[in-house]
């Protein structure tokens, strides 16, 4: 048996608890950019959201902005569920669709021009993932950004950066370079991770610490006095070393499991049938390589027939709507399902990233981050499957029985 969440529903998070730096974030004056740098699971989409209902007291014409359906999704239903409906929330292509004719297959080089003619104006503008953004959409979105309030808002974290921006990955990039300055006590750090346990936070921070080092990405702790102050910050560039809470343990390892990819759909449909017999309100996702549509094709097919009900959107619009609701089971690609979390994780084909060839270390790093992303989508079980052993699967492996490496938050 895969998953038996009667071992970890006594650590299982049900509610959302804001500390003091996040509060700090979200109480920062309305007028203003801020950053905050977050590594996984620390908490980033909850600030935002806290955020802007903390600027919806002040301005009329707000913007949310994530980079993929499924979070835009949570966000605005959690936005309904607070009654805030003085907010514009949408993916940044949906919005420069409607608002600029923009479309992703357009040269971005067209933006910030179609942005400049615009007279759409937002006093605040909040910005989801921003690590996926790119250079021209900060520059258009600072177009319709009121210059009077200059209230921009950024979440995001290098670790899981998988669609190129190589360059923000350097320890010499600044916000500036994109006229975004950042007043004194308004870029904040995120390093304790909530969401997972430590066994899979190690082990996910284990696989991707050696492909950060080959990419020459610059990896930092911040660091605290003994009083609790903070005496360095890691820079911008930099990714942060992520810290675990040991009180978010179950005991339960990860599991790396050998499976013919024929016989993937068939063991994966039956072992939730099994899980969610220990836990029905339960979440499941079921993550695949982008471009392993077939396997996921096969996988939604064979829980059909068990009559387990699932979401395996075949577009991306089938992607709309917040589908982060207890219990769910869900089955897309890993890439797809950035930002949002589950109770258990399997990950059907970790070889397969093996079969694409990686032209260079920054290539090669955002496809490990893909799956790094998709290892800490998990809170407190996580399976990964593969066929054929090759270096992928050596790496996990390695991983998954080295020595612990993370402090304590």
């Amino acid at each position: 048996m895969w998953i038996n969440f009667e071992q970890s529903l006594s650590q299982r998070l049900e509610l959302e608890q804001s500390n003091q730096e996040q509060n700090k974030a979200k109480n920062l004056r309305s007028k203003g950019a801020a950053i905050v740098r977050g590594v996984a699971g620390s908490g980033k989409s909850l600030v935002l959201r806290n955020r802007v209902e903390k600027l919806s007291e002040d301005f009329e014409h707000i913007l949310v902005l994530t980079y993929n359906r499924f979070m835009n999704g949570w966000l605005k239903s959690k936005l309904e569920a607070k009654q805030i409906n003085k907010v514009e929330c949408k993916t940044f292509h949906q919005w420069a669709y409607k608002h600029l004719k923009y479309s992703y297959d357009d040269d971005v080089s067209k933006l910030v021009d179609l942005a400049r003619k615009s007279t759409k104006r937002y006093q605040a503008i909040l910005i989801d993932e921003a690590q996926d953004f790119y250079d021209e959409w900060f520059q258009a979105l600072l177009e319709v950004l009121d210059s009077r309030t200059k209230a921009l808002f950024i979440v995001y974290d290098n670790t899981q950066s998988v669609y190129g921006q190589s360059h923000r990955r350097k320890s010499d990039w600044t916000w500036k370079s994109l006229s975004i300055n950042i007043p004194g006590g308004r870029s904040q750090v995120f390093d304790l991770n909530y969401r997972n346990s430590p066994e899979i936070l190690e082990l996910a921070w284990k696989f991707i610490v050696p492909a950060l080092e080959t990419a020459g990405i610059k990896i930092e702790k911040r660091k605290k006095d003994e009083a609790g102050k903070v005496v360095y910050t890691p820079s911008i560039g930099s990714v942060i070393e992520p810290k675990k809470k040991l009180s978010r343990s179950s005991g339960i390892k990860p599991l790396l499991l050998e499976v013919y990819y024929e016989d993937m759909p068939d063991k994966i449909a039956y072992q939730v049938q099994e899980a969610l017999k220990t836990h029905s309100e339960s979440s499941i996702g079921i993550l695949v390589h982008p471009q392993a549509q077939d396997l996921k094709q096969e996988i939604s097919k064979e829980l059909a027939t068990l009559n387990i009900e699932h979401h395996a959107p075949e577009t991306s619009r089938d992607r709309d709507g917040n589908v982060v609701i207890r219990p769910y089971v869900i089955v897309d690609s890993w890439n797809a399902l950035k930002g949002v979390e589950f109770d258990a994780v399997i990950i059907a084909g970790v070889d397969s990233l093996s079969e694409y060839k990686f032209e260079d270390s920054e290539i090669s790093f955002e496809a490990k981050a893909g799956l790094y992303t998709a290892m800490t989508r998990a809170k407190d079980h996580l399976i990964m499957l593969y066929e054929n052993k090759d270096v992928i699967v050596a790496e996990i492996d390695t991983a998954l029985n080295s020595p612990d490496c993370l402090e304590e938050g």
